[in-house]
């Protein structure tokens, strides 16, 4: 396999990247400061997003966006848009897609929150270079949620993604359906992020180890958007696609959390504030119906004091639905036992003190065993964590904020860990043996080494021998069976 350089990933689309004090822009010339990209009198519409069609193909590639209207910034998409186009597909069908690298650099496309072979998970050792094509195709066997796709290559994954790579992956099911939950123009996705932008229009990546943040808000590719929604009940499905701000959110509005990573909860429970890392995604019912109509609220972001998007509520007909109280069963892992593994999280970008090696397996997990995985942070927080191949449930949280949230309940792929916390998870990979990664999804952390390889195997004794083997003495090259 050919390897590329942090030279060669950082110079992102020929010349469109250049180096700055710890940033460094995508496309454009340089200008003497990065600016900043106020809100405007007029918010513009929301952007709906568009449900792909029988496509044949992916195609990451540089196009030119508008995050608000007439102003037109080069930034990054798939099959022309930015966030790509809405997968939606049921549980028990297949998905097939054609993948074309048509970027000037390397990338892979990570099917994120999807459990998969692990050669069709978007593993960065799986690097599509440029021009490059490459047939994928799994069954869809999980229950109903909201995943997504976006790219992975080894240390450049955040300004990739900072470009604007990324789209939902929605699952259905007949539990889901049989639910009525808004749906239509009543049910909205929202890719929530931030970005900052030059004097001159292009988009600066603040390339920095602990965390880029920019200094305004894009949800759906628009910044400060507005949308119009009848008093009546609007089913929010939330993902936070920043690369490393956490977003507290919250609204003039009842919330009422439905679901969260792995899809459905088993209760519907109000709440006040949701707290949502790096990859997160929650499901909830913004509940308008005692909202006079003219009036305006917001989805608001609680630190920064943004409103992410603003809402002007008018008159519309009464519905008499009511969201359900019992939403779903979710099937409870057991483990009574000490942890099984512990993964220290530390100030110097690595797990348990180990630099990433792509061509290295950090662990061996066995086939079908439920295990108890200890998080810990000693500095660098906070650590949305993120594990492929499965999801797990979370048992405790210590220190810190010391309690398990009520987004966190039932399944999840990703898990946000604070300064001084620790959390136990219990998870099982019952479904597929391969290569799958454990890591830190605030994606600069990610980049410069906070992850880790593991191999799920029904003989995990002759796997993790030879993981040991090729610590010792590199990969090996293993002759077949005569």
């Amino acid at each position: 396999m050919r390897s590329f350089s942090r030279r060669q990933t950082l110079s992102f689309l020929g010349a469109g990247a250049f180096s700055m004090g710890g940033g460094y822009y995508l496309y454009g010339a340089r200008s003497s400061a990065p600016s900043s990209l106020p809100e405007p009198a007029e918010r513009p519409l929301l952007k709906v997003m568009v449900t792909a069609g029988q496509d044949e193909y992916l195609i990451p590639s540089p196009l030119d966006h508008e995050f608000v209207s007439g102003q037109r910034h080069p930034v990054f998409g798939y099959n022309g848009s930015s966030p790509g186009p809405s997968i939606r597909i049921r549980r028990g069908e297949t998905f097939e897609k054609t993948i074309r690298n048509d970027l000037d650099v390397p990338t892979t496309v990570h099917w994120h929150g999807l459990v998969l072979p692990s050669d069709v998970d978007g593993h960065p050792a799986d690097i599509l270079g440029p021009g490059v094509e490459k047939r994928i195709t799994f069954p869809v066997i999980q229950r109903a949620a909201l995943n997504w796709y976006h790219p992975h290559p080894h240390e450049s994954t955040g300004a990739q993604a900072w470009g604007g790579l990324a789209g939902f992956f929605v699952v259905e099911d007949d539990e889901e359906e049989a639910l009525r939950l808004p749906k239509g123009d009543r049910e909205l996705l929202l890719a929530i992020r931030d970005a900052q932008i030059d004097q001159n229009g292009s988009l600066f990546y603040p390339n920095v180890l602990a965390g880029a943040e920019g200094d305004f808000p894009v949800i759906n590719g628009v910044s400060w958007p507005s949308a119009r929604m009848g008093n009546q009940f609007y089913r929010l499905r939330i993902l936070n696609a920043a690369n490393a701000r956490v977003f507290r959110l919250h609204s003039q509005a009842p919330l009422i959390l439905i679901g969260n990573d792995g899809g459905l909860l088993e209760q519907a429970t109000a709440v006040d504030v949701i707290e949502i890392g790096p990859a997160e995604r929650v499901d909830i019912l913004l509940d308008l119906r005692n909202i006079l109509p003219g009036r305006t609220i917001g989805i608001d972001c609680e630190a920064s004091r943004w409103r992410l998007l603003q809402i002007d509520v008018v008159e519309a007909a009464k519905d008499p639905w009511q969201p359900p109280t019992q939403l779903s069963r979710i099937n409870r892992l057991h483990h009574s036992g000490p942890p099984d593994r512990v993964f220290r999280f530390e100030n110097d970008q690595r797990i348990n003190g180990r630099e990433y090696n792509m061509a290295l397996t950090d662990f061996v997990v066995p086939f079908g065993k439920v295990e108890r995985w200890r998080f810990e942070s000693s500095g660098g927080a906070p650590h949305p964590i993120h594990v492929h191949g499965g999801h797990f449930q979370i048992q405790s949280r210590e220190g810190g904020r010391g309690q398990i949230m009520p987004w966190e309940t039932g399944w999840k792929d990703t898990v946000l860990m604070w300064a001084q916390e620790s959390i136990e998870v219990l998870v099982a990979f019952d479904q597929y043996e391969g290569r799958y990664l454990l890591h830190c999804h605030k994606l600069e952390h990610e980049d410069h080494g906070m992850m880790m390889n593991f191999v799920v195997s029904r003989n995990p004794v002759e796997a993790a021998e030879r993981a040991e083997n090729e610590r010792l003495f590199g990969p090996l090259c293993i002759a077949p069976a005569v």
